[in-house]
């Protein structure tokens, strides 16, 4: 099997941080060659919903291209992004998963009964962005949305990511994460809500610990959105959808 992982905006540097991740997952299942797409022209980053739309007028006339050479594409651009569905019209029955897709349904199978979850997230115009997207997702379900927890935005840019970072966009992870862990009752599964967050789920499972105690903070479940989108590609590649197995998507 081919897949091709799709960085939908110009940034080299953030698809670079994707590959250590897959590399891991394909290694354990060994089923896939991985190539890498970053779109050479477009939004360098993404944070409305006018550069979601610019951002696949870019893409899909490129993709098209080269979408023969593949089996399958993951899109790893944490929005409800166009280029999903519109890839998906054109290569007909090869799958095409986005990572935010992927994740709400790991948060559904892998949530309790009466608990909920939540998404961590980067810039504060992602919450209103992220949240319309699971309403959208999920079809206005009730009882699903009854699920959504909401999203926390934790501040963190690509300004936070020069050398010396760590310490910053630790407090501002473990700062949402415990602002979202207040806002609401029983949130039992955390999802990490952008691309630039990739490798920083230990702080959040530190801040489950330190605000729940560690017993309960340690029954948190925190989702690797590049892991889900494997899990769900994997899945569709094999034709196995009805059981998935999110557990190996947890960071």
């Amino acid at each position: 099997m081919k897949i091709l992982v799709i960085n939908p905006n110009t940034s080299v540097a953030i698809t670079d941080t994707f590959k250590p991740i897959i590399a891991k997952f394909n290694a354990a299942k060994d089923t896939a060659k991985i190539s890498y797409w970053t779109c050479p022209t477009g939004p360098s980053i993404i944070k409305t919903q006018a550069q979601l739309h610019e951002s696949a007028a870019h893409c899909i006339p490129l993709l098209l291209g080269i979408a023969d050479e593949f089996d399958g594409f993951l899109a790893a651009c944490y929005a409800d992004h166009p280029i999903v569905r519109l890839l998906q019209s054109y290569v007909g029955s090869k799958p095409v998963v986005g990572i935010f897709d992927a994740t709400v349904v790991a948060a559904l199978q892998l949530s309790n009964a009466g608990s909920t979850f939540g998404i961590i997230t980067t810039g504060v115009a992602y919450e209103a962005l992220l949240s319309g997207g699971v309403v959208k997702l999920l079809r206005g379900n009730e009882a699903l949305l009854a699920k959504f927890s909401g999203v926390a935005a934790s501040g963190i840019g690509m300004e936070d990511l020069l050398p010396g970072w760590e310490d910053v966009a630790k407090e501002k992870i473990m700062e949402a994460t415990t602002r979202l862990l207040r806002s609401a009752d029983k949130v039992d599964v955390l999802l990490m809500g952008g691309v630039i967050l990739t490798g920083m789920e230990r702080w959040v499972h530190e801040a489950c610990a330190l605000e729940l105690g560690s017993v309960e903070g340690g029954k948190v479940k925190v989702v690797d959105q590049l892991l889900a989108g494997m899990v769900m590609l994997d899945g569709l590649l094999q034709h196995k959808t009805a059981d998935l197995d999110f557990s190996r998507a947890l960071g």
